[in-house]
């Protein structure tokens, strides 16, 4: 694996378990074009390699899918993404926004609604772009689909503030699954014939443009990944490289090729980016290298010949790596680093862990080192012990919505149609369950929990999604905020 500094001089990463910054090197030559990933998840068919070779371009597969539970949690709901990210007291009363749903015969255990404001249709449904994307931050929830990026009020409902689209490009069409740890997000706009490629990074707080860039390079680019570290923006547009935060985009890296003729596999996360590569003009043959997209430490793996498939988590680092060749049933297996990139824990994915699915849901949790993820379908979910490779317990229609105090924050579907859908605690090792009360409308519109996004923040619990009186979406998606209480 070779990166272009902004420089411009190619350079190379550190020898394998060490870690340094790239140094000067001979040229090297940019992945091939691959076909966009499909919905399906699986890699996309090896393009091949043309003289002269062509500009970087994105990996077979649309890049990373992670979440790290350090102070950030990600949930993505058949219809859409949402993001819990730390601690953030939130009092108020009905707004201006929308007034709270008339509550004819609640519950005792109703959690109050706050407040609830009605959006356009999306014309998105949660696929390899991001979209639609459900933020929570300090300031409140940021709501991100083909309509745009917006914030609302968390005591009202009312709407902040919009990024605005830039000059020559029209809908969003990507975003990246959170902010840093700054509140600084990016989002992909159309360039123009289906190209999305206009790079947008802005506030999370006032959402105010930082900067902007039209990636496009002639290669058009569908449904790009984007990745927001503390000072890079990391992209599939066109080809993987890295842009500055602090310094107005300037290009800080680009990833290359190998070889001309190499099947590649690249996913990446906001700490790191993992790529799997097997050249048959290089030496050697096989090799896994990971970059460290924090401090730009390079971590290289030669003779690894499974390929990556995922970065499922930060801390600790886990990979899922699949051994392809010689397989049908290709042999799956999630991999843990330690801090100074050096193999640790290898568990495959057989037995009870066989039944492990992993989607944007999936998070690491940095204290209990505990993996969270789907389970058996998406409508599950479980608990994984990473040192010991145990599944600690699992939970049936039941989605994951944040971390609070040790536990699991979840809702658990209705068991019966005209019901309610219940938010509950679990226990992280023993999956203990407390109810924390009902999200009760008079029409149970929100029974339908596959279809939602949901995020949580201090004492708020934020849903979107279109109602189960409106299920072809016409008009009506609506954002509600719920007080959880404790």
């Amino acid at each position: 694996m070779t990166y272009e500094d902004d420089s411009g001089a190619p350079g190379r990463g550190a020898p394998n378990g060490q870690g340094g910054h790239g140094q000067p090197g001979p040229p090297s030559y940019p992945p091939y074009p691959q076909p966009q990933p499909h919905p399906g998840g699986g890699p996309a068919p090896a393009a091949q390699w043309p003289p002269p070779p062509p500009p970087p371009v994105p990996p077979r597969r649309g890049g990373g899918k992670v979440a790290t539970v350090i102070a950030v949690v990600v949930l993505l709901l058949a219809g859409g993404m949402a993001v819990a990210l730390s601690k953030h007291g939130a009092s108020g009363s009905d707004g201006s926004g929308g007034p709270a749903a008339q509550q004819s015969g609640p519950p005792a255990n109703a959690l109050h609604q706050k407040w609830q404001t009605e959006l356009p249709q999306s014309h998105v449904r949660g696929n390899l772009s991001g979209l639609p994307a459900l933020w929570t931050t300090e300031r409140g929830p940021v709501y991100a689909d083909d309509n745009g990026v917006r914030a609302f009020d968390p005591e009202t409902g009312k709407k902040l503030w919009t990024v605005k689209t830039p000059k020559g490009a029209s809908e969003v069409c990507a975003v990246a699954p959170q902010p840093n740890s700054d509140g600084v997000g990016a989002a992909v706009y159309d360039a123009g014939g289906n190209d999305c490629a206009f790079l947008v990074v802005f506030d999370t707080e006032t959402g105010k443009t930082l900067w902007s860039k039209n990636l496009s390079s002639g290669y058009k680019t569908v449904a790009p990944h984007v990745q927001v570290s503390e000072d890079t923006v990391v992209t599939g547009i066109g080809g993987v490289a890295a842009y500055s935060i602090s310094n107005k985009g300037a290009k800080v890296w680009t990833l290359y090729s190998r070889g001309r003729d190499c099947g590649n596999d690249i996913v990446w996360s906001g700490a790191y980016l993992a790529y799997s590569s097997s050249c048959s003009d290089a030496k050697p043959e096989n090799q896994l290298s990971i970059r460290d997209l924090r401090y730009g430490d390079v971590w290289k793996f030669p003779n690894e010949k499974r390929d990556v498939e995922e970065v499922l988590g930060d801390d600790p680092l886990t990979l899922v790596l699949t051994e392809q060749e010689g397989h049908d049933d290709p042999k799956r297996a999630l991999q843990t680093y330690t801090k100074d990139g050096k193999p640790d824990k290898t568990f495959p994915l057989t037995g009870a862990l066989k039944d492990l699915q992993f989607g944007a849901t999936t998070t690491v949790d940095r204290d209990s080192s505990e993996l969270l993820s789907y389970y058996d379908t998406t409508s599950g979910m479980a608990a994984t012990d990473l040192k010991t490779g145990k599944v600690l317990w699992s939970k049936r229609q039941t989605r994951q919505v944040g971390l609070e105090d040790g536990k699991v924050i979840a809702l658990r579907a209705p068991k019966a149609p005209a019901q309610d859908p219940t938010l509950v605690s679990l226990g992280l090792r023993n999956g203990t369950e407390e109810s924390r009360g009902v999200l009760y409308t008079p029409k149970h519109t929100l029974q339908m929990v596959d279809s939602m996004s949901a995020g949580t923040w201090g004492d708020t619990l934020y849903v979107i999604g279109n109602p189960i009186d409106d299920p072809q979406g016409q008009g009506k998606l609506v954002l509600r905020a719920f007080d959880m209480g404790r």
